[in-house]
């Protein structure tokens, strides 16, 4: 069966040189890892940093989606651009991988609801309020502290705009406050594109039992990361005891080569490597991925959970996965784990396709 991929950052690595077809040692998604891994459908997001103005976000995105765009024509034999319900069917069944595009970071619109209508035209699915910065009109998980709670009454527009345009509204990086607000607000089914259970690994980043079924009750989904400071509690312990200081100078890396998607690109992989070397003493395994899918299995059923593992977004990976090619590995241990093969195709890839026709 065919895997439909919630999250990867990898037009970050194409914006920074990378060619798809001939992969890169430092990356995790390419043209044959993806084939290797029997990819259906990968999302594309497009990430803009929080240093950024807000204008110079939107024309970053801008600039992505068009690159995203360039990456299916230049590599036309393996790669389509999918926008809708009808598409992914389509490409489902085809011997062509779907690239589809959605937004991180809702600073991408420059606080101006025309802007989601163009990057809805442009063929954007989703867009994540927030990334680890608080917004004017949305509160981050990423920060302590905010003037106010949750969404604004102009965040509170974003997402009827979302809900109108059919791009559906993604709750990973939002603050608690704001997801509440997302609950009241939104119309359609929601996702968290890239988010854990808390009751697993409690970190802000992660989902409470609550957010769990707000999740399923809106008839949404969660795409379960495969970072494991976000799979495993002592993972993240250690991570806090032996990279914080690592974690300080990510954002001196945007800003230093905020010009300079290149050197930039260099810059997050020796923060990756250095990640990697401090942390050697603790390994995570796939298991964890599969502990965090069969909670949400048992505790609201298998018609919510999918896949965002956040290839080229993360630092490291748990043992065993090199990247997209990994997924071969990953489903053969979840259909020994769950031994239902109905749970098996929604939670590769049916349950992404339900939410996307909900929001169209």
């Amino acid at each position: 069966m065919k895997v439909i991929d919630l999250h990867c950052d990898t037009i970050g690595e194409i914006q920074a040189g990378e060619n798809l077809l001939k992969g890169s040692p430092q990356a995790y998604v390419d043209i044959p890892r993806m084939r290797s891994g029997n990819a259906g459908v990968v999302v594309f997001a497009s990430f803009v940093s929080s240093v950024l103005s807000a204008e110079n976000a939107y024309l970053e995105a801008v600039e992505l989606i068009d690159l995203t765009k360039q990456a299916c024509y230049d590599f036309s034999n393996d790669l389509i651009y999918v926008d809708s319900y009808a598409d992914i069917e389509n490409v489902l069944n085809s011997d062509k991988i779907g690239i589809l595009t959605a937004i991180e970071n809702g600073h991408a619109i420059n606080n101006q609801i025309q802007n989601l209508e163009i990057f809805r035209m442009l063929g954007a699915r989703y867009m994540t309020l927030t990334h680890s910065k608080n917004l004017d009109w949305a509160v981050s998980s990423g920060e302590k502290s905010c003037e106010f709670e949750g969404l604004t009454d102009f965040g509170i527009k974003v997402v009827h705009a979302m809900n109108e345009l059919g791009m559906i509204v993604d709750v990973s990086h939002v603050h608690e406050s704001t997801f509440w607000d997302v609950v009241k607000n939104s119309k359609r089914p929601f996702i968290a594109s890239h988010s854990n259970v808390h009751h697993i690994c409690p970190t802000a980043r992660n989902l409470t039992d609550d957010q769990i079924k707000a999740i399923a009750d809106s008839g949404g989904m969660i795409g379960i990361n495969f970072f494991p400071g976000f799979l495993d509690i002592d993972y993240l312990n250690s991570l806090e005891l032996h990279c914080s200081d690592l974690f300080n100078a990510f954002d001196e890396i945007e800003l230093k080569y905020i010009n300079d998607p290149v050197e930039k690109n260099k810059g997050l992989h020796n923060f990756y490597s250095d990640l990697q070397k401090r942390m050697t003493d603790t390994q995570v395994g796939i298991e964890k991925i599969l502990d965090h899918i069969e909670y949400i299995v048992n505790l609201v059923g298998d018609d919510f959970v999918g896949f965002g593992s956040d290839f080229d977004g993360i630092p490291s990976l748990p043992n065993e996965i090199s990247g997209f090619d990994s997924y071969t590995i990953i489903i053969k241990q979840l259909q020994s784990k769950l031994q239902s093969h109905s749970s098996v195709e929604k939670i590769v890839y049916k349950n992404f396709l339900r939410v996307l026709k909900d929001n169209e």
